[in-house]
């Protein structure tokens, strides 16, 4: 039990760095100290009533929890600032009921990829399916280039799609950035420039009868 506790404190700790919560929470405490210097000096200068420093310095201190909010909540990329919209979820929305489906009805999706530990792994999708390093996705990376949900495959229209989920660090296929683009029959989808590679490889429909519980 301690230790599942202290992997959890580590992994929560890990979290914290990597969304740079840290980083901010030092940032704003060195200057909301450096503006409160300036403001205990400046203020009586320009005839500022007694109560003025302590009042600024109490507005400093209450923005300090929002800052870390927000940090925790929000991130820097390529196209502004944006919510994320799993970090605030504890826990992933429920799974939809079990449906029955003929495998491969709209052509399957094989794809390979090395994990973390430069192993080789491989699956086939016969439906949509999401990217990241979170619990609720089908393929997931321990990686500090991947979002909690990086990129999506998905069928519509009578094509497969790959499509960026707001990542951070964006997604390439075939070298080329997309936010949402049709797959060819053999394309690389690449979570980052410099972050894990998937190759996807399109197949037909197939005849068969065989039903499975998805």
């Amino acid at each position: 039990m301690a230790t599942g506790l202290s992997s959890r404190v580590t992994g929560f700790v890990r979290e914290l760095k990597r969304r740079k919560v840290f980083h901010v929470a030092s940032l704003y405490l060195l200057t909301a100290w450096g503006v409160s210097q300036g403001a205990a000096s400046l203020f009586p200068v320009f005839g500022a009533p007694p109560w003025a420093v302590p009042l600024f310095v109490g507005f400093a201190v209450l923005g300090f929890p929002i800052a870390v909010v927000l940090a925790w909540a929000f991130e820097v990329t390529p196209d502004g600032v944006v919510r994320d919209p799993t970090r605030l979820v504890r826990n992933p929305p429920p799974a939809e009921p079990a449906t029955t489906a003929l495998f491969g009805a709209n052509g399957v999706i094989h794809v390979a990829w090395k994990d973390s530990a430069s192993q080789a792994q491989e699956r086939t999708f016969d439906k949509s399916f999401a990217i990241g390093r979170d619990a609720s996705c089908a393929i997931r990376f321990d990686d500090a280039l991947v979002s909690r949900r990086h990129a999506e495959v998905v069928f519509e229209g009578g094509l497969w799609w790959v499509v960026d989920l707001g990542s951070r660090n964006g997604t390439l296929l075939d070298g080329n950035r997309v936010s949402r683009q049709v797959l060819p029959a053999n394309g690389v989808v690449r979570l980052s420039e410099a972050g894990p590679a998937l190759a996807m490889v399109l197949k037909p429909a197939i005849n068969t009868t065989m039903v499975v519980k998805s």
